[in-house]
């Protein structure tokens, strides 16, 4: 995540709501609606380029959004964090917020709920794609989905340059190797080869990660709840072993891959290996969640 600093003094220093920044007069972790508006806010800040959304006391806590996350937005996010502020000599909660990379969050489910009086309140429609209109997290517009694209790009091209330049300041000597294989699969693509018997030595070849990596994250929670033993872990549980574990698609291909648009997929192993953890230490998913948290101290 970038430096929050500049974000977390605007949100101290804010007098209203803006598109950065979404000051919150109340909040009621008790209160359904309070938690869909909050995850609305969320989403609408990562799909405008991040921000900070502000709340009352110390009452919100890293875990139950994700969960809300998880349960109505996709593609998976998790480019948030916490921040203990003082406003007005309050104490209050910055959730700062970074830009969605690759695809917009978009709402899998309807955000309904019940106000106090017993009123009905949508707070996204099933399919929904919000963004910041000033001081409102709303519906998309046009301009939101060119400037949405407009921005992934620039992120493409600052990513190319990088490469470009990494090219650039290769030692002297180096080469560039362009690997051809006679063997392809039904469709001309070609099959996985390995050029050494080093296990650590990169693949050339392709293979359909749709097939090798099945899953994204809820999938491998319902599969892995139906494996436990009268058990089951949620969003967070596997946020943590992740974090703690430093499984990501460079340290553990074989059990994540991350497509160029979309969440994060998981392969079977990646399942088999979370069961034989929990089997093998009952206090394996809580032990990860302890250590994940001791890293996320709020400040």
């Amino acid at each position: 995540m970038a430096d929050p600093t500049r974000l977390l003094k605007r949100a101290a220093e804010a007098k209203r709501s803006s598109k950065r920044v979404e000051l919150n007069e109340r909040f009621d972790p008790q209160a359904t609606g309070d938690w869909l508006e909050l995850v609305k806010d969320v989403a609408a800040m990562a799909n405008s380029g991040g921000g900070a959304v502000v709340v009352p006391g110390h009452k919100v806590q890293e875990e139950p959004i994700h969960e809300h996350l998880d349960a109505y937005a996709e593609p998976e996010f998790e480019a948030f964090g916490l921040h203990d502020i003082v406003r007005g000599g309050q104490p209050v909660t910055a959730i700062v917020v970074d830009s969605v990379a690759g695809t917009p969050l978009v709402f899998s489910r309807q955000g309904r709920y019940q106000d106090a009086e017993g009123r009905e309140h949508v707070a996204f429609a099933r399919g929904g794609l919000y963004f910041r209109h000033g001081a409102k997290s709303e519906s998309a517009s046009g301009d939101d989905v060119r400037d949405f694209i407009k921005r992934q790009l620039d992120a493409t091209r600052q990513q190319w340059l990088a490469n470009i330049r990494q090219v650039m300041h290769a030692p002297d000597r180096a080469e560039v190797a362009i690997i051809e294989t006679a063997e392809r699969d039904e469709e001309g693509r070609p099959t996985l080869i390995r050029l050494t018997t080093d296990p650590h030595a990169p693949l050339y070849g392709q293979i359909d990660p749709d097939r090798s990596h099945p899953y994204r994250q809820k999938e491998v929670i319902t599969e892995v709840n139906t494996r436990l033993d009268s058990r089951s872990v949620n969003a967070f549980d596997v946020l943590s072993v992740r974090r703690v574990h430093a499984i990501t698609e460079e340290t553990r291909p074989e059990f994540v891959h991350v497509p160029k648009f979309g969440s994060p997929q998981y392969s079977d192993a990646f399942v088999d290996w979370l069961v034989e953890q929990d089997k093998g230490d009952p206090r394996f998913f809580e032990k990860a969640k302890a250590g994940y948290l001791a890293t996320r101290k709020r400040r």
